[in-house]
């Protein structure tokens, strides 16, 4: 009889205890499934990187021609389609200037300097559209001195990061071209569509086809994939290094908060 009793005295406590227990097993079910949510929404609207891609010339406009005849425009713009894929295909948002053989002055533009400027101007208003992309302009040297091979990098300091983006694309480029030794070069206020640029941005002389052998392996269809493979992973690389420099910050942020945190809490003890 006394057990029933201490048992009808302690139910109301027993009962309180289980609803507290269901409703803080709820509350953490929901905690979770709103955090599975909102990581979920993260994900799906994460913005993908703008890449901008532009094929240098087109159309009248052919650029220098090979040695061997080949035009500067069409080399330009396969290199940037396979590039294109590469990077839609893991996960880039790819932007073109160009994606046949055209230039893109406005209709009713005559003359050809009219024309060209018309172009340029078109181009650089694509670029301005996306201010959070990196742009890569895709071109072909050449030089009267036939010896002179391998692709160079130019880059404005517009952005604090083009330099490293420039230093990074040359090393990568020395190790398909063995023997260039070229060097990044500086382009401030050179030319149009960089001067007024202010995202990351970068000029890719892919080699020289004033030069036989650039021109011959220019011309290959094989050798262009893996010149765009090349950029490819000069993009993957600045982007890892990047995000790398990133983490760094945020961890010495976070030291440093919490320094000052403890330095707080023994000065008030």
């Amino acid at each position: 009889m006394m057990n029933i009793q201490m048992l009808k005295n302690k139910l109301p406590f027993i009962v309180t205890l289980a609803c507290c227990v269901t409703v803080a097993g709820l509350a953490a079910g929901v905690r979770a499934a709103d955090s599975a949510d909102a990581a979920e929404a993260a994900a799906v609207v994460s913005p993908k990187q703008v890449i901008v891609l532009d094929a240098g010339h087109g159309g009248l406009d052919s650029g220098c021609v090979a040695v061997n005849g080949t035009y500067e425009k069409d080399v330009n713009l396969d290199i940037v389609k396979d590039l294109g894929a590469l990077l839609t295909l893991n996960g880039y948002d790819v932007v073109y200037t160009r994606t046949e053989d055209i230039s893109i002055y406005d209709d009713g533009v005559e003359g050809v300097r009219n024309q060209k400027v018309s172009d340029m101007e078109n181009r650089l208003e694509i670029v301005q559209s996306y201010p959070d992309s990196v742009f890569i302009s895709v071109h072909q040297n050449q030089f009267t001195q036939s010896e002179y091979f391998g692709g160079q990098m130019f880059y404005t300091t517009n952005n604090s990061a083009n330099f490293r983006l420039a230093r990074t694309m040359q090393e990568l480029f020395s190790q398909i071209q063995p023997g260039n030794d070229r060097e990044i070069k500086l382009i401030d206020n050179g030319l149009y569509l960089f001067k007024n640029t202010k995202q990351p941005a970068l000029l890719i002389e892919c080699g020289f086809l004033s030069n036989p052998n650039d021109a011959a392996n220019l011309s290959d269809p094989q050798y262009r994939k893996k010149v765009a493979f090349t950029i490819f992973t000069g993009l993957e690389k600045f982007f890892g290094e990047e995000a790398d420099d990133q983490t760094k910050q945020d961890v010495k942020s976070k030291e440093k908060k919490e320094s000052g945190e403890t330095e707080g809490l023994l000065y008030m003890q």
